[in-house]
C-alpha cells in the first residue's frame, strides 16, 4: 500500500536525520510528503505555533521521561487534534514506554533508529483493522517485447485462482493489443480502457460491469484488441482501478505493456511483487538491468523476481543463468523452456498450461512459483486507516524494545 501522508520530522542527531530522510526511499512512502526539520521536540513546539499540523509528527528528545512529558504537553497546546505523534528517545524503560503510550503517544522508538523502523512505526499508527481488506498486487513486465510475459501473467492468475480457491482478478493493461481475455477464450464486451477515461467514475459497479469471469474464481479486465487511438490514462486512473480491484479480490495480477511512461512506472511502484520476464540474450540483460536498478532505487530490493523465458532456445549462443544472476543480483525464480508448438496450441484452444498440458514439467513449476508469490489456502488480505491529542494518541499495538 502506498501511503499519501503528510509527515513532519524533528530529529536531534545526524543519524536520526539520515533515517528520516530515507523514509521516502521506502516503497510505501514514495507518495508521502516528508519534511525534516532539525531541532527535536523543542523545535516542533515552536514550529506549530505558526504552522499547520501534518497527519504524522515525529519528534526526537534526548532527555529523560520528565523532559519528554513536559515537551509533549507543550506540543499538545499547539498541535491540531487527531494527529499521530511518534517519539524517538534514548530511554529504554518499559514503565516510561507504557506511560507515554497510555497518554496517547502513537509509538515510542529507542534510538538509534533506521528508516525501516520509522516506516513500520508509521504503518502501525495509521493501520485500521476495520478498513476494507486489500488484495496482493503482482505486476508482470517484460525486459523486452516477445518474451512471453502475457502468457506467464495469465497462467499465473489462473494458477493462483486454482490453488487458493479464492478470487483473483487479472488486469491486462496492454490497452490495444492485450491477450489475457483471448488466452482464456473470452470475448470482452467492454475494454479495460473504458474504465480509465475518468478516474472519478471508477467504482466497484463499473469494474464489475467490465470484468468477465472465467470459472468460479478468476475474473479478467482486458481488451478484445483494437487499433483505435486511445487517450493515455493518467497514473491516478490506473492506480485507482487497481486499488478498486484490490478491495474485491485477495490477488490482483497485472500484465504491463513493454513501454515506459508515468502510469507504467507508477504501477510498478504500487505493486507488492514485481516479476521481470527476460530471454537469455544481451539486449534482455541490458534492459532487465535498467529495470532492476530503477526498481531498487524506488522500492528497495524486496519483492522483486526474475523469470527467464525461452531458456533453452539456443543454448550455445545464449547467456547463462549465472550471467543474469551475477549482473542483476537476482537468482531466477523460474526458467521456462521454449516450446513453440505447445504454446501455440494452448493459445489456439484458449487453454492454460494446467488444462492443456497437465503433468507437463512447466505445470508444476508454475504451481511452485505461485506458492512463492503467496498462494496458499486461506490467504489473508491486508488494509489501512488513521486515529487521535493527548487524544492524538492511541495506538494499535506496541512492541517494547
Amino acid at each position: 500500500m502506498l501511503y499519501r501522508l503528510s509527515i513532519d520530522a524533528f530529529p536531534l542527531g545526524k543519524e536520526t536525520e539520515t533515517a528520516l530522510e530515507g523514509l521516502t526511499g521506502q516503497r510505501e512512502f514514495s507518495r508521502a510528503k516528508v519534511a525534516v526539520h532539525a531541532g527535536g521536540l523543542a523545535r516542533a513546539v515552536k514550529h506549530y505555533v505558526d504552522n499547520p499540523s501534518p497527519q504524522v509528527i515525529i519528534v526526537e528528545e534526548a532527555g529523560g521521561p520528565e523532559e519528554i512529558q513536559k515537551g509533549l504537553e507543550a506540543l499538545a497546546e499547539v498541535v491540531e487534534p487527531g494527529r499521530k505523534v511518534i517519539v524517538i528517545g534514548s530511554v529504554n524503560d518499559v514503565q516510561a514506554y507504557r506511560r507515554l503510550i497510555s497518554q496517547g503517544v502513537s509509538e515510542y522508538l529507542v534510538s538509534p533508529v533506521s528508516s525501516e523502523d520509522v516506516a513500520a512505526a508509521i504503518i502501525a499508527c495509521v493501520k485500521d483493522p476495520s478498513a476494507t481488506p486489500r488484495g496482493r498486487m503482482i505486476a508482470f513486465i517484460g525486459a523486452r517485447g516477445g518474451v512471453g510475459v502475457s502468457t506467464l501473467a495469465v497462467n499465473m492468475a489462473w494458477t493462483l485462482a486454482e490453488l487458493t480457491q479464492e478470487a483473483v482478478i487479472g488486469v491486462d493493461l496492454d490497452l490495444n493489443f492485450g491477450t489475457m481475455a483471448l488466452s482464456l477464450n473470452l470475448d470482452p464486451k467492454q475494454s479495460v480502457s473504458d474504465a480509465l477515461t475518468d478516474p472519478d467514475r471508477i467504482d466497484t459497479v463499473l469494474v464489475e460491469r467490465i470484468m468477465i469471469e472465467h470459472g468460479d474464481n478468476l475474473s479478467v479486465l482486458s481488451t478484445a484488441g483494437s487499433l483505435k487511438e486511445l487517450t493515455q490514462p493518467s497514473p491516478e486512473a490506473v492506480e485507482r482501478l487497481i486499488d478498486m480491484c484490490r478491495t474485491m479480490a485477495p490477488f490482483v495480477v497485472v500484465d504491463l505493456p513493454r513501454r515506459w511512461n508515468a502510469w507504467v512506472a507508477g504501477t510498478l511502484t504500487q505493486a507488492d511483487e514485481v516479476v521481470i520476464v527476460a530471454s537469455p540474450d544481451l539486449a534482455n540483460l541490458r534492459d532487465a538491468k535498467q529495470l532492476v536498478e530503477w526498481l531498487r532505487a524506488k522500492r528497495g530490493g524486496t519483492s522483486l523476481r526474475l523469470v527467464l523465458s525461452k531458456a533453452d532456445a539456443a543454448k550455445r549462443n545464449q547467456l547463462s543463468v549465472k550471467d543474469f544472476q551475477d549482473t542483476l543480483g537476482i537468482a531466477p525464480s523460474l526458467s521456462v523452456g521454449f516450446d513453440a508448438t505447445l504454446f501455440a496450441q494452448l493459445m489456439n484452444n484458449g487453454q492454460m498450461i494446467a488444462e492443456g498440458a497437465k503433468g507437463h514439467k512447466l505445470d508444476e513449476q508454475l504451481r511452485q512459483f505461485a506458492r512463492q508469490l503467496g498462494a496458499k489456502k486461506g490467504v489473508a488480505k491486508g488494509a489501512g486507516k488513521g486515529l487521535n491529542l493527548m487524544s492524538w494518541l492511541k495506538r494499535p499495538k506496541a512492541t517494547t524494545k
